[in-house]
């Protein structure tokens, strides 16, 4: 950790900024930037809360990153050469290989650093301890500089256990809540850019790379470390059994059965180096009309452990999602059932998504949300349209990812473009 002092709205003030320009920027794309069915959004929105919560951060990050994206598919070429003959399309290739590597792939890791710190550590310490003086290092990324990243902070009291394990864990959350979120659109679109899939991958591979790579000596500032000796000396404490590095090594593993890592490689390598092409389909298993793909995740949690496992489904533009939690605690194993959907009702132009979600950590709670869109006018021949979308829920004490760790309501608002 390195001292430093940033003020609370900061933070709020730059994803505001910058949610600003990308869109702008955005917005003056040939193409829409956001993909739609049925003159619906169909992507997640760019949110803004008080707290820039991992959530909302998320969203600033996503449209930060597709900005990006696009703007390089104006005016970066995908090819050198006209594609006749073996030897023009190996130059092409290695080419984008070289593009791939050199300038996107630095962008994407930058980005999942800053998410991983700004709207991960930075979100719970701003959320549990107002006032907290927060600083962050985001230095260059390979090969350009050493990479990585550290956030700094003061706690403003003594933390509480569940606390201090949801500040460790926090970074890991938000690069995890920027992967479902990447998944949720690419889903209901049905296919997903290269630059989408190289986020993705980096967001999920996060919490992979941590957790598989720990030790039972990790120096402090080492997030599963950290996470570690905390949970450990409760369980202690309690008399409980503790948990190992090797532990947590093993069960990351889950990870790994996500369909969408292995198409992540596939987009980039194979459908952009290899193709050239900049966009690629995402299979899923048909029944009928509806396509389905289930994943799994292996989570650290504020409780202890989690395993998540998504069934999503996309019908006529809307997608919809299934997800059960199994977990441990100290002492206890913890359980609980989501349910959300896109495009749930429309009444009076507005467009309302809703999830419900109920867990037993080992106390119960629950979340119930719903999320509002409406279009804006558009002047007269305008391609793209503006949608004002307001988020709001309530929820008790208890974990769910993204979402705020007390029991109160919440409410963000954002917009998106539709087309």
């Amino acid at each position: 950790m390195h001292p430093g002092q940033c003020r609370r709205w900061v933070p709020l003030l730059l994803a505001v900024g910058v949610s600003i320009g990308a869109a702008n920027h955005a917005a003056a794309q040939d193409a829409p930037v956001f993909p739609v069915t049925c003159g619906c959004i169909a992507t997640t929105p760019v949110l803004i809360d008080p707290d820039m919560s991992p959530r909302a951060g998320a969203s600033v990050t996503q449209a930060i990153g597709r900005a990006l994206a696009r703007a390089e598919d104006r005016v970066v070429p995908t090819r050198l050469f006209a594609e006749n003959g073996k030897l023009r399309r190996g130059a092409n290739a290695g080419y984008r290989l070289a593009k791939l590597l050199l300038w996107d792939q630095p962008q994407e890791n930058w980005l999942r650093v800053a998410n991983h710190e700004v709207f991960g550590h930075g979100a719970r310490v701003r959320e549990l301890f107002d006032g907290a003086r927060v600083s962050y290092e985001l230095p260059a990324p390979p090969p350009y500089g050493r990479g990585g990243g550290a956030t700094s902070f003061d706690y403003t009291r003594v933390p509480t256990v569940e606390e201090a394990l949801a500040v460790a864990v926090a970074g890991m959350e938000a690069n995890q809540m920027l992967g479902q979120a990447i998944a949720k659109d690419a889903l209901t679109a049905g296919d997903w850019h290269y630059r989408d899939a190289r986020r993705y991958l980096y967001a999920e591979n996060d919490a992979i790379r941590y957790i598989g790579g720990v030790s039972d000596l990790e120096p402090e500032g080492h997030d599963v470390g950290d996470f570690l000796r905390i949970y450990n000396d409760a369980a202690m404490q309690e008399h409980a059994k503790p948990l190992s590095a090797r532990t947590l090594r093993r069960r990351v593993l889950t990870s790994f059965a996500n369909p969408l890592i292995v198409y992540s490689y596939y987009s980039t390598y194979v459908s952009y180096v290899w193709s050239g092409k900049t966009e690629s389909r995402l299979p899923m298993l048909h029944f009928g009309e509806t396509r389905y793909l289930p994943m799994a995740r292996f989570q650290l949690t504020p409780f202890g452990t989690q395993w998540r496992i998504d069934n999503d489904f996309v019908r006529n533009g809307r997608f919809a999602d299934v997800t059960l939690y199994m977990g441990q605690t100290i002492g206890a194993r913890t359980y609980g059932v989501g349910v959300q959907g896109t495009r749930v009702a429309t009444i009076r132009g507005w467009t309302f998504d809703g999830r419900g979600v109920v867990w037993h950590q080992p106390q119960w709670g629950g979340e119930i949300e719903a999320t509002a869109m409406r279009e804006i006018p558009r002047l007269r021949r305008a391609a793209h349209g503006i949608a004002l979308v307001v988020q709001a829920g309530v929820k008790s004490d208890g974990f769910l990812a993204g979402e705020p760790i007390h029991q109160g309501g919440f409410v963000r608002i954002g917009g998106a473009f539709v087309h």
